[in-house]
């Protein structure tokens, strides 16, 4: 039996990174994560989330706020006797998922596959106007935008971020990744996550690449389920092993880039021809953590610092018992847990919140994330504690993966002497910062549209109709529920995003006789044009929700002027459309549906620029 003391409780607490709610750590529920990193749990890291960074201050003053909040957990965490700082991490991969761009507050880029989009030659010059040198090259520009990115958080007291994706977009109906990945070429995957960490890296952030082993050959998405990737770990002769494609990004990283900053994510998908279990997450297979990634002969050789992705999501959360509890209440006609194929056999359940964090370190992960509930968060910690002591955990295997922490952290200068010399807010020096960046991310943006169909641009004379579909939960890692609108009696109205709704203000703003339709599934027969309106019509991951296609036929059937079609998120909507009509149309994708990514359509769609990007997927078989 190992005794537990406080000193061992301490080193305990550096394994776990939580997050917590409201919009301050230092009142009302925030003040659990004030619990956890006290002189009880002494947790060692914290996740900030789009929920915490929303406030109520103006954009500028809710990044000194926020600055002050990081500042003010540093010295709880001190004040509670923690022998080094916190390390604060956040997701903002650009694009859709950026916690720190919630209301302004960090300067939205673009996310993966937009960034993968931009070309090495741009046509466009940039305005003479440029505070900045903008980068020529693709891969310049991505370590440029993270590197931005990361001055930010770092300005803010963020100093770990939860990106790049390391993920291959090889499977086009992924419903988790999709356009959170930079492309379908493993090795050019790869290059950008290079690029990614350089940017990261030069800024004084950890960055985190994620979804180790890979998470984009899945039809599943682990806030549901489990996926099961049915591959071997070795090359294979038809390219089709892990190593030909999913390990390639990280494998590349091991080798190329040597750095004590760097941090690796596990994901929660099965590999039953690597562990011989059918329903091993990676994240708490040995086989996965100490094999393929740690192992120094076959596997990568990364001896950094492992963080789980969060064990709240179903793919560990959801027990035997619950799958149970579930199929009873309900007679579900579609399976969504575990990826379909005649190999396949269901889902048994995950370990659940507490006895996942147990088996995560065994894995060999060193840090076990928990994102939302206090009371998991704490049982973790403690059933952990309970694994230390019967020896289920070895106290020599902790002390090691604690070695490996300590040394993550000394590199980010968060021992207390290091982070006592972090200079104090600078309202002006962030404001140019800002300046600065805005800058570049416009640039950026403006050379991500991609022309996938030639036609003709239209006319800012006349008249247009927007056509935005309903906005449906696209996953749980965008989590985009924003801009319902609803009656007077609480029924949705109609629930056009927030950025659509910008989309459209940008055209009515170029075109004043233009009015917006949202549609939805029950409108897919009924959608008509007047005879002199121009079309834009947009379509969002159609290929999976294919009622938009019914609609986009139903306008092609009566439009007699001319139809911009755009894929505002994966490029994937016409794959094997093919309309009754022979109504002509531009065909445009922009990787992300973010008011900045349809601001720079909008200039493409009425001609003042050209589309110069080429998505980084192959579109047709």
């Amino acid at each position: 039996m190992v005794k537990l003391t406080d000193e061992l409780k301490r080193e305990i607490g550096q394994h776990f990174i939580f997050g917590f709610h409201g919009d301050t750590p230092f009142s009302g529920k925030g003040n659990d994560i004030l619990t956890l990193t006290g002189s009880e749990y002494w947790v060692g890291n914290v996740i900030f989330m789009k929920r915490n960074v929303i406030g109520s201050e103006e954009q500028n003053g809710r990044a000194q706020v926020l600055a002050s909040h990081i500042a003010g957990l540093q010295r709880h965490a001190r004040d509670a006797g923690q022998s080094i700082g916190l390390s604060i991490g956040t997701d903002q991969e650009g694009g859709l998922v950026s916690a720190f761009s919630a209301g302004s507050v960090a300067t939205l880029f673009p996310g993966a596959m937009a960034l993968a989009s931009i070309t090495d030659n741009p046509s466009q010059s940039e305005p003479e106007s440029s505070e900045i040198d903008i980068p020529k090259k693709s891969l310049e520009i991505t370590e440029s935008v993270y590197a931005a990115q990361g001055s930010e958080l770092n300005f803010l007291g963020v100093n770990w971020v939860f990106a790049p994706v390391g993920d291959v977009n090889s499977e086009r109906e992924n419903p988790v990744i999709g356009v959170r990945s930079f492309g379908d070429d493993p090795e050019r995957v790869a290059q950008h996550v290079l690029a990614s960490c350089r940017g990261l890296t030069n800024a004084g952030i950890a960055p985190s690449v994620k979804h180790f082993p890979g998470h984009g050959d899945t039809s599943v998405d682990s806030h549901l389920g489990l996926p099961r990737v049915w591959k071997e770990w070795a090359n294979k002769s038809d390219k089709t092993g892990l190593e030909d494609i999913e390990l390639v990004p990280f494998r590349r990283l091991t080798e190329k880039m040597q750095n004590d900053m760097i941090t690796i994510m596990t994901g929660h998908m099965a590999l039953p021809l690597v562990t011989g279990k059918a329903d091993e997450p990676a994240s708490l297979s040995a086989a996965v953590t100490n094999g393929i990634l740690r192992d120094n002969t076959k596997g990568l050789g990364f001896n950094g610092v492992v963080v789980t992705d969060c064990l709240e999501m179903d793919a560990i959360s959801k027990t035997k018992e619950d799958l149970e509890k579930l199929r009873k209440a309900e007679s579900a006609s579609k399976r969504i847990d575990a990826n379909s194929g005649s190999k396949d056999a269901e889902w048994e359940g995950g370990p659940g919140i507490e006895e996942g964090a147990v088996l995560a370190l065994q894995a060999g992960a060193d840090v076990v994330m928990i994102c939302h509930t206090f009371e998991k968060q704490r049982a973790a910690i403690e059933r952990v504690w309970e694994a230390i002591e019967s020896g289920r955990i070895s106290l020599e295997m902790l002390r090691k993966s604690t070695e490996r922490i300590m040394k993550w952290k000394e590199a980010l200068h968060l021992r207390w002497d290091q982070y006592d010399r972090r200079a104090p807010w600078n309202g002006a020096a962030w404001g140019k910062l800002k300046r600065q960046n805005a800058q570049l991310s416009s640039a950026a943006y403006r050379r991500t549209v991609a022309c996938l169909k030639e036609g003709e641009t239209l006319s800012p004379q006349g008249k247009v109709v927007v056509f935005t579909p309903a906005m449906q939960s696209y996953n749980l890692a965008v989590d985009d529920a924003e801009g319902v609108l609803r009656t007077k009696g609480g029924a949705v109205r109609n629930t056009a995003g927030a950025s659509f709704l910008s989309f459209f203000e940008t055209i009515k703003a170029r075109v004043s006789r233009t009015r917006h339709v949202v549609f939805g599934q029950q409108d897919v027969e009924s959608l008509k044009v007047l005879a002199d309106e121009q079309v834009i019509f947009t379509l969002r991951n159609a290929d999976r929700a294919r009622w938009q296609l019914q609609a986009l036929e139903s306008v092609l059937s009566s439009v007699q002027e001319r139809v911009v079609i755009l894929s505002s998120s994966t490029p994937y909507d016409l794959v094997e459309f093919k309309s009754a009509h022979s109504s002509p149309y531009l065909h445009l994708a922009c990787g992300e549906y973010t008011k900045p990514a349809l601001d720079a359509v909008e200039k493409v769609i009425f001609g003042d620029q050209t589309a110069i990007g080429s998505v980084p997927v192959r579109i047709s078989e």
